[in-house]
């Protein structure tokens, strides 16, 4: 039981150092994500080999598309991570694939990207900044700062594939 809180308190601490590290330097220090990978693997050590390759492929099929459509819409072939998608944040989607069930990742990533693009769209209406970028893994590690704080409290676990629908429900029955 200890080690496990020692884990969990990690975690939130790496996510935390990500977060702060991506909003003020719009990069993350690269020894971050083999750490993080880990501590997610011994959070989840239950998800199969199987569930992480599904999760790969679906940020190898999401980086396919992105780089499909800024290619087209240029007009010659485009590298996301030069202007469009930092390294940091495909790195850190590849940590949560070790940790989500497919299905879980999925809905944290749709959620994730849906959340920040309203944060994201209300910060530009206020502040309207010059040469504005996205810290997309370190507002991602505050969603799941949020989700996994909302879990270790509602009792639910990660890898099971109803991980965020169980987490909503208890939300939902307790609020």
């Amino acid at each position: 039981m200890f080690s496990i809180i020692l884990i969990r308190l990690l975690l939130l601490l790496i996510l935390l150092v990500m977060g702060i590290q991506d909003m003020k330097f719009r990069a993350i220090s690269w020894y971050l994500f083999p750490v993080l990978a880990i501590v997610l693997l011994l959070l989840n050590p239950s998800l199969s080999l199987q569930n992480c390759l599904l999760n790969i492929g679906f940020v190898a099929f999401v980086l396919v598309l992105l780089t499909a459509w800024f290619s087209l819409k240029q007009g010659s072939m485009v590298n996301l991570t030069r202007r469009h998608l930092g390294m940091g944040d495909i790195l850190f989607l590849l940590c949560l694939a070790l940790f989500f069930s497919p299905v879980d990742f999925f809905l944290f990533y749709l959620f994730s990207l849906l959340l920040i693009c309203m944060g994201t769209g209300a910060y530009l209406l206020l502040r309207r900044p010059a040469n504005f970028t996205i810290p997309l893994a370190g507002l991602q590690g505050f969603v799941l700062i949020l989700l996994l704080l909302a879990s270790w409290i509602w009792k639910t676990a990660p890898g099971n594939g109803d991980f965020l629908t169980d987490l909503l429900s208890n939300a939902y029955e307790r609020g």
